[in-house]
């Protein structure tokens, strides 16, 4: 359980993603992993700085791939995995690799195929591949 204060600073930079203010959340996540590296909503900070990082101006994919990442390395039970996983199919393909980014999609839909992320890797990949 997460204390009251690391709360409240996860609840204010994720305000800021929903008031689309993507450039402050992503300066308020980065805080908040510093405060709260261990934290229990650390593994939520790197999806959502990941997400972050594919819609501030200019967009930034390889920060993207790299929380995404840490998510899946770092806390792999994690109920972000399949959602991280698929955006790193989406990363991936950003970034001109086709066949990591195929990789990524086809392991979740493989190993999430109840989960939306399941289908909207297959939709991906039908649209892109």
């Amino acid at each position: 359980m997460a204390d009251p204060a690391e709360e409240s600073a996860y609840q204010a930079a994720y305000g800021y993603v929903k008031s689309r203010n993507f450039a402050a959340a992503v300066e308020a996540f980065q805080e908040f992993l510093g405060r709260y590296p261990l934290g229990a909503y650390a593994p939520n900070a790197h999806y959502w700085l990941g997400e972050l990082y594919l819609v501030v101006e200019p967009p930034e994919p390889e920060l993207a791939r790299q929380n995404f990442k840490l998510l899946l390395d770092q806390y792999p039970e994690n109920a972000k995995v399949p959602d991280a996983l698929y955006k790193l199919g989406k990363v991936h393909f950003l970034k001109g690799n086709r066949e990591r980014s195929r990789e990524y999609l086809d392991q979740v839909i493989r190993q999430y195929s109840g989960h939306p992320a399941a289908q909207l890797s297959r939709d991906f990949l039908d649209e892109n591949f």
